[in-house]
């Protein structure tokens, strides 16, 4: 995992950011990351709690998605 000079992950595409958005709302369900910004500094993106919710993780919570994965999540944890 790389750090920009900012200290925030980078992700190397638009793509990898939205995965990682989806990921953090199934992670914690009362995140407050919206979507994801191209960083002046380093030129790749991070995530952030401003501006308005990315499609696709509205596109997740609209369709349960966030919530069939955090189920599915936390079977594997607790099989494990």
């Amino acid at each position: 995992m790389s750090v920009c000079t900012s200290r925030k992950i980078i992700y190397y595409s638009e793509q990898d950011a939205k995965e990682a958005l989806i990921r953090l709302h199934v992670k914690y369900q009362n995140s407050s990351t919206r979507t994801f910004y191209t960083c002046d500094q380093c030129g790749y993106f991070h995530l952030t709690s401003s501006g308005e919710i990315d499609d696709a993780l509205k596109e997740a919570q609209q369709t349960k998605k966030i919530d069939q994965l955090s189920e599915a999540d936390y079977w594997i944890r607790k099989l494990h």
